[in-house]
C-alpha cells in the first residue's frame, strides 16, 4: 500500500499512480467506482510510526450512531422450582418403576410439586395400559422442596390404593423403596430429591 502526496492510500500493485489524484485515468492506473472529489480524505494518525502502511483516519468518517441504552431489568420473584421458563425443563425429584402388572421395568418421572396417577395423557404418571386405573386418577405424589420430602395422597378415583401394603387413607410420606398399588400395578417409588440433594 502505498499514500501519496495529498493522503490517499492506493495499492501501488494496482495502480501506478494515486486513482483520486488521477481522476482522468491515465495510462497505467484506474480510477476506483465513485471516485472524485467528493471522496473522503484521509490524513496519517502518527505519521512516520509504520512508513510502509501508515494508519490513517477518514477526514469526513461520520460518527457511529451510539447503541440505546437498555432498560434496567427490576427484581423479579423467585421463579418455581416445578417449571424452568428459559428451557421448558422440570426437573427430576424422584422416580416410580412398574415392578408388577403389564409394563413391568417401565419407570415414570416425578417432578417438583403435585404428579397425578392416573389412566389417560392428561396425568403426569400415565398408567393407560392398565384397565383398572381409574380415569379420574387414583393417587398424587408431591414433593415438598421445603422438608425435602415425598407425600402420596388420594384423588379422586374410586379405586383403593394401598401403600406398602396398607390401604391409604389419609397423606403419607412416602420414602425409598416404598410400594403403590393401583388397579393391577405395583410401583417401587425411588427419590432423587432428598436431605443429600435438592435443587
Amino acid at each position: 500500500m502505498k499514500q501519496c502526496e495529498k493522503g490517499h492510500i492506493y495499492d501501488e500493485n494496482a495502480y501506478s499512480a494515486c486513482p483520486y489524484c488521477n481522476q482522468a485515468g491515465s495510462a497505467g492506473t484506474r480510477p476506483l467506482d465513485n471516485g472524485g472529489p467528493d471522496f473522503p480524505k484521509t490524513a496519517p494518525l502518527n505519521a512516520g510510526s509504520a512508513p510502509d502502511f501508515p494508519d490513517t483516519l477518514p477526514l469526513d468518517a461520520p460518527e457511529a450512531p451510539k447503541a440505546p441504552a437498555r432498560p434496567k431489568k427490576e427484581m423479579s420473584a423467585t421463579i418455581a422450582l416445578n417449571v424452568n421458563e428459559t428451557t421448558g425443563i422440570q426437573p427430576v425429584c424422584g422416580w416410580l418403576v412398574v415392578v408388577e402388572g403389564d409394563h413391568k421395568g417401565e419407570s415414570f418421572v416425578i417432578h417438583s410439586e403435585k404428579n397425578a396417577i392416573g389412566r389417560g395423557s392428561q396425568f403426569d404418571v400415565n398408567l393407560s395400559f392398565d384397565k383398572a386405573i381409574s380415569k379420574e386418577g387414583d393417587a398424587n405424589i408431591t414433593y415438598d422442596s421445603r422438608s425435602k420430602k415425598f407425600f402420596v395422597t388420594l384423588a379422586a378415583g374410586k379405586n383403593n390404593v394401598y401403600h406398602n401394603g396398607n390401604l391409604l387413607l389419609t397423606p403419607e410420606e412416602l420414602k425409598d423403596y416404598d410400594t403403590l398399588e393401583a388397579g393391577a400395578t405395583k410401583l417401587v417409588f425411588r427419590s432423587f430429591c432428598n436431605d443429600e440433594f435438592t435443587y
